[in-house]
């Protein structure tokens, strides 16, 4: 075996977490000026494409995003190894970030039909109010725990960072756990 070959093992899993967690279902609209054009979006715009993603700023609301990750807890039951929970979380991504499409219900029950998940299943699972509340219950218990933003990174059940990262940053991380935790 070659030196560091299958030296990581991972398991990535979308946990919810709500930006604005009193926002209503419908959402909120983004205030003042909005769209590609201003500061801050450039920013995201140059980043994005340097990883191959098309923020496209077509939907000018503040999304709620708990019938999203209902539909992400559902494809985790499903599939415990968290492949289909993956795909759509990166489909969900896509159709609100680059399509401008809004995660009501239905739209989100359509993505992950698209991803391998029975629609109907999907749509009353996160239409269920128990559902609904066990989800917000795991929000919040991330929020108690010190989470304050997306991304954010936990390795071996410890928090390392927030925010998007380079690569770098990754493999420092995994350097340190490795040192701690040797094979």
């Amino acid at each position: 075996m070659k030196a560091n070959e299958n030296l990581y093992k991972f398991k990535v899993t979308w946990e919810p977490f709500l930006l604005r967690p009193n926002l209503p279902l419908e959402g909120a609209p983004k205030p003042g000026d909005y769209g590609p054009h201003t500061p801050g979006a450039q920013r995201l715009i140059n980043a994005g494409r340097r990883v191959g993603i098309d923020f496209a700023f077509k939907l000018p609301r503040y999304p709620n995003t708990l019938m999203g990750h209902c539909a992400l807890e559902f494809a985790l039951e499903q599939d415990p190894t968290g492949a289909i929970q993956n795909e759509l979380q990166e489909a969900l991504f896509q159709s609100y970030f680059t399509d401008g499409e809004y995660p009501d219900a239905k739209t989100v029950a359509t993505i992950a039909k698209r991803c391998g998940l029975n629609s109907e299943d999907v749509m009353r699972y996160i239409t269920d109010d128990a559902n609904q509340s066990s989800t917000k219950r795991k929000a919040t218990q991330w929020s108690e725990r010190g989470v304050t933003g997306v991304p954010f990174f936990i390795i071996n059940d410890c928090p390392v960072f927030s925010g998007a990262q380079e690569p770098l940053a990754f493999q420092q991380m995994f350097a340190k756990v490795a040192e701690k935790y040797p094979a």
